[in-house]
């Protein structure tokens, strides 16, 4: 009757490693399913009404750039500026402001292509008179100290 028992218990628990192993199989050690992101659309995911970026240095303020709004587009990092107004400056410099119609702004920041009547204006101080240039297209470089 002992070697019954012992025989129902090494069944018993060989069983239960078996069933143990499957669960094992199917539950821990298959793949999970991998959820694939959406793809990116050429759909804006957001606006900014009023947007104002201030650009700065260990100096100070180095540019100032608003827009009536801002549209940023997921699928490249961009962003598109409606009648955007943008002040730079320059230490022992007078400033150097530049409007357009509208604008695009590299997702990084790091550079603006203003583009429809664009006038730039730079301000007059003791050593220079000031003046006023007028475009269709102008890119300008956001960088710290430009």
């Amino acid at each position: 009757m002992r070697a019954h028992i012992e025989r129902l218990v090494l069944l018993g628990v060989l069983g239960v490693m078996a069933g143990l192993g499957i669960w094992m199989q199917v539950n821990l050690l298959e793949p999970a399913e991998t959820k694939t992101a959406a793809p990116l659309s050429n759909e804006p995911d957001y606006y900014i009404q009023n947007f104002t970026a201030t650009g700065r240095d260990e100096a100070g303020i180095v540019y100032v750039l608003k827009a009536q709004r801002l549209t940023h587009y997921p699928s490249d990092n961009h962003n598109l500026l409606d009648k955007p107004h943008l002040v730079q400056y320059q230490e022992g410099k007078p400033a150097r402001q530049a409007t357009s119609e509208s604008g695009w702004m590299a997702g990084d920041g790091s550079e603006v292509l203003l583009t429809g009547n664009v006038e730039v204006t730079q301000f007059r101080n003791d050593e220079d008179p000031g003046s006023v240039t007028r475009t269709q297209r102008l890119t300008v470089r956001l960088d710290r100290g430009s």
